[in-house]
Formats: C-alpha cells, structure tokens, sequence
C-alpha cells in the first residue's frame, strides 16, 4: 500500500498515475491478503482501495492517503493488540523520508498517531479514532467531493481528436484506386480507435465498444466481423496469463524465487543485479505478465534493499546503491519478456497478427525460444555491467541484501502448499508447451488445464479470477482490436499500405538490409508517442512486417524481428510501458538521466539484437 501512494503522489503529470495506483495498490494486497489475520488482512482492502478508489476517480488527496495509510496501522492494531503504536509509528516514519510537501503532510498525520495508546480492540473505537486524526480535512475533502461531481463521461478533447482523426481520414483524404470505400472506411474506423486508446477519452475497452457501435451502426462491420476474436485462442492465452500471473503474487512463489536468488548471490551490488536479473528471466517463463512481474514482485524487492543499504532520495542517497539497481531491475524486464513466448501477453499478440498476414510460426514455444535464447541471454548478461558503467553505486558491497532476504523468508516460513502446486503446474505447463507438437496437445489446452488444476485444489478461487479486472479489461479491447485489424487485412488495407511505402522505399535505391534497418528504427523510436506497448503493436505491427517483407526482409525475421522489438522499447521514457511509472515513481532516476538511460539502452540492445541476432539466425536457416 505504502508503494501505491507513493508512486501515486510521487509521480510526474505525465505518467499513468490510475495505472500506476490500481496496479501498487493491488499488488499490495494480494502479496499480503495469503499471509496475514483477517482484521489486518481487510485493512489492507480497505487501504488499497480508499487509495485506489480516491486516485481513480480524481479526488486523491493528502486526507484519502492518509485515510489509507491509517486502515494498514488500524488493521495491525486489532491484530497485534498491543503494538498499535508501533505499527503506526513504522508507517509513519517511512512516510515521513519521502520528498514531497505532500507526502510529509500525509506522514504528519499518521505519525501523530503514535501518541493514541488506547489498548481497545474495538472496530468503532478504531474507526473513531481515525476520524478524529483526520478531522476537517477529510471532511472538507468529503464535501468538496459531494458538491463538484464533474463530469463523468468521455474527456471531450481526446474524444474530439480521435473522432477527428477519423474522419479527417474517411471524407477529406480521397479513397486510393483499387480501395472500395468500405475498406476506407474500416482503416479510417481502425486508426480513430488506436487514437481513442492513445489518447484516452475512455477507458480502452469503451474506447473499443464505441468504435464497435460506429461500425456496426455504419455497416462498415458486421457483429460476427466485429467480434470474431473473441473466439481466437491467442485471445483466451493472454486472459489466461493474467490468472497464473495472480496465482504467483497469491501464493507468494515469486517472491520466494527472487529472495533465495538475492540470499546466495547478493553480497555485492553487482550480484545482486545479476541475481535479480537472473530471477525475472526465471519467472518470465511462467508469469506472462511484465508489469505484474517488474513492478509487482521485483519492484517493492529492490526498493526493500535499497532502502536497507541506506539509499534513499530523499536523503539524497539515491545513488548508493538505489539508483543502479533500479535501472538494472527495470531494464532486464524487456529482455527477459523477448527470451519466452509467454513472457508478455503481447508476444502472444504478435504471433497472431503475423498469422493474419499469412506468416504462421510452427511450434510457437520452441520457435519463439530458438529464435531468442541467445541474443537475449547475451544482452542479459552485459545489461548489469553497462548499468554498472554509466550509473555507477556508490557502494560495491552489500552485505545487508541477503541478510534483509533471509528476515523475509523467515517471515514467509516454509514452502506452502499452494506455492508447491503453483509450481509443480507451472513446470508441467512449460514441459507440455514446449513438446506441443510431439505431445498433439494445444497451448491453449495446456494453459485451460492448468488453470483448471488450480481451482479443483483451492491454489486459485474463482473469485481470485472474476476480481482480475485488468484480464477481463484487457480481454474485451484486446478481441475487438484484433477483430478490426483481421478486416484491414481482408480488406486489402494492409496490402495497399506495404505496396504504397515499400514502392517509396525501393525507388529511393535502398536494398533490402537498409530498408530492414530504416523500418525497424521507425518501428522502435514511434513509440515515444506510445503510452502502451500492447497500443503501438496493435496499430504498427502488421504493416511494418508487411513493409518489411516487401522490400526483401525474409518473413520470420520481419516477425521476430518486430516482436522482439515490442519489449524492448518499453523501457524508452518514464510511460513507455506499464511498469516504467512504477520504477520512475521512487524517485532514484531523474526524468533527464532517465531518459538519456532509455536511448543508451535501446541502442544498447539494437545492436545486441542485431549483431547477435543476424548471427545466430543465420544459423538457424531464418535467411
């Protein structure tokens, strides 16, 4: 919780901030609710959500963050009995280091709590006295609230600009000779949404149903046309992934993986970016989420330590060992999303865009990991070390790292039953992915049987899979972009738009390997206007393979090639992807260095990518 509002607050106006609260505040209480008392596991609900709720609909203020901290003291007061004071103390301390007017506000009131002693277990008494810590402001906050609901439809410039955008493209651009109106109108319908979901007038998927309902109301789409993904198993893996992601942070597997790894290997800041790396690319392979990954497990991991070697912003400390780790944290994330297939959901994505063009991958698993094993092994490997040569820590020795990883395994206890389940069907689902073909058995089988397996032993509920809003969230928008992408395709938009820009290219005299290289660095560096990395494959992918394919580039390196790329950027600016809000929130990086450490790091890995890659794709009969 403490790390939801903190990077809420903390964030600058340019982040994600709803993004950034939901996905903290979440986290927070499903890495705890397995492991805690009832009174203190239902204070950390009701911290995460009068932080979450309050940031989400637009009243986020010193009173709701305080309001959240208090639920977590309250909630370890009727647990703990007699260490309330303390629990509010060690709240309130931590709140009062942190470098912002606000958020020394917000530790003011919680560390004020301190002096309350009542021994009372009394829910009432509790809530009162949270009340009365609060006083005016919270209920001036109340009443501002109730007297100035706002409005709570569409933001109306990025509506404006989205519809704009679409029809700017529909009637004032002249349809091109051997395009039937229909098929422009599906690309103007098409290119608007993208925008809407760029732009954000709503949430992606009401972005995407009221696109959905301009198709169908225009008979650009049929409702079968329009919702035919809805069907594709790449569609149900992605919604899939997001359920074995929540079994992870539900039983606390990962944090167990990345604190054993810590304990052996982190007596020295640069081991310990090495065994944190080496833990994110072990989890990737069964945790298909990247910003539940970086910013849920290992995020709050490299933070914990940080703060024990005595690095902290706002003592202006940052660099001692915080600011390296961070950075080497937060950049092995794209490499290690590229080394598996189910890395990040929009790997999966990708594959089934490539399909929509024609270029299927036989036996995706092993295809996908022949193809990544060693470029991304080897920029995994040289990530630390140019982290360690352009951020220097100021301390080399951290012999405080395993010693805060084995207090937390200890707080853990052993092994449980359901991180034993969790892990035993992790490693199954991997053996059957990979044999897929020898074994006859679909991915999406084996990904249905494992979560079936979860449920009938309790390691999941139903409910732990209905409560993932981000999965059913990303699910609708998800199946209605891709439905609309399939028709640009049929439609001969993606055809007429490879033909169009490679006969450009081509008649400018540039043969195939510059042209690969041209649409490539195009493809990578557009996505500082991106805010989501699933948006930019989305609206980019396929005619970028399509381009590429035309000027010369073999088909399965245009798909790689582009896949591979799609996770990479996300570490390019401070919102280039959903955990980047997270790390930029602790405050350890500057905007300006991070920034500068985004172009180092995809130049860094273009040329890893490339140089290695082409290598060993040669190897691998690719061209």
């Amino acid at each position: 919780l403490r790390e939801a509002w903190l990077g809420a607050v903390a964030a600058p106006p340019g982040a994600a901030m709803e993004t950034l609260a939901f996905l903290s505040s979440s986290a927070a209480g499903a890495n705890n609710a397995h492991r805690t008392p009832p009174p203190l596991r239902g204070s950390f609900a009701a911290g995460a959500g009068a932080l979450g709720g309050a940031k989400l609909s637009g009243g986020f203020s010193a009173a709701s963050a305080a309001a959240g901290i208090m639920s977590v003291s309250l909630g370890a007061a009727l647990a703990r009995g007699r260490r309330r004071t303390q629990s509010i103390a060690t709240i309130g301390r931590e709140a009062k280091a942190l470098p912002r007017n606000q958020c020394n506000k917000i530790a003011n009131l919680a560390w004020g709590g301190a002096g309350f002693q009542q021994p009372q277990h009394s829910g009432h008494r509790s809530f009162g006295f949270l009340r009365k810590l609060l006083g005016r402001q919270a209920e001036g906050s109340v009443a501002a609230a109730k007297a100035k609901p706002g409005w709570q439809g569409a933001k109306l410039k990025p509506l404006a600009i989205s519809v704009g955008i679409g029809l700017l493209i529909r009637f004032l651009i002249p349809i091109p000779a051997g395009l039937t109106p229909q098929a422009w109108s599906t690309l103007a319908l098409f290119v608007a949404t993208v925008a809407g979901i760029v732009t954000g007038p709503l949430p992606p998927p009401g972005v995407a149903f009221c696109a959905l309902s301009v198709g169908l109301l225009t008979g650009t789409l049929t409702f079968a046309e329009g919702l035919s993904a809805f069907t594709d198993e790449v569609l149900w893996l992605v919604l899939l992934a997001f359920f074995f992601t929540k079994g992870f942070s539900k039983t606390g597997l990962g944090d167990r993986i990345a604190l054993n790894l810590v304990k052996v290997v982190g007596n020295t800041t640069l081991g310990l970016a090495y065994g944190l790396n080496l833990a994110e690319g072990a989890l990737a392979s069964g945790m298909p989420s990247s910003a539940a990954r970086a910013a849920g497990v290992f995020y709050p991991l490299v933070l914990s330590v940080a703060k024990a070697s005595g690095s902290d912003p706002a003592n202006g400390t940052q660099r001692k060992t915080g600011a390296f780790l961070i950075q080497s944290s937060f950049q092995a994330t794209g490499n290690s999303s590229s080394l598996w297939l189910y890395g990040a959901a929009q790997n999966l994505l990708a594959l089934r865009l490539a399909a929509q063009c024609g270029y299927v991958i036989p036996s995706p698993f092993i295809s996908w990991l022949k193809a990544s094993c060693v470029p991304a092994l080897v920029a995994m490997a040289l990530t630390p070390l140019l982290v360690f040569w352009v951020m220097p820590p100021e301390v080399k020795e951290t012999p405080e790292a395993p010693k805060e990883a084995e207090r937390k395994l200890k707080e853990m206890g052993p092994m449980s039953r359901d991180e034993a389940i969790l892990g035993a069907v992790i490693a199954g689902m991997l053996v059957l992915w990979a044999g897929s073909t020898a074994f006859g058995i679909p991915s999406v089988t084996t990904a249905i049987l494992g979560l079936s397996t979860l449920l009938v032993t309790g390691t999941l509920t139903w409910d732990d899979c209905a409560g993932e809003k981000g999965a059913w969230t990303t699910m609708t928008w998800f199946a209605i972009l891709v439905s609309m992408s399939a028709m640009l395709n049929k439609r001969g938009i993606v055809s007429w738009l490879a033909n169009t820009i490679s006969g450009a290219i081509t008649g400018a005299g540039l043969s195939a390997v510059p042209a690969f290289f041209l649409l490539l660095g195009i493809y990578t560096f557009s996505h500082y206007g991106f805010a989501s990395q699933v948006a930019h494959l989305s609206a980019l992918y396929v005619p970028f393979i399509a381009m590429m394919v035309k000027t010369g580039t073999p088909p399965t390196v245009a798909v790689f090639a582009l896949a591979f790329a799609s996770n990479l950027f996300g570490s390019l600016t401070p919102y280039a992807s959903a955990q980047a809000p997270v790390f930029y929130g602790g405050g350890y990086v500057t905007l300006k260095d991070w920034y500068k450490l985004g172009l180092i790091f995809m130049l860094f890995n273009l040329v890893v990518w490339i140089g290695v890659g082409s290598l060993w794709w040669k190897v691998l009969g690719f061209y």
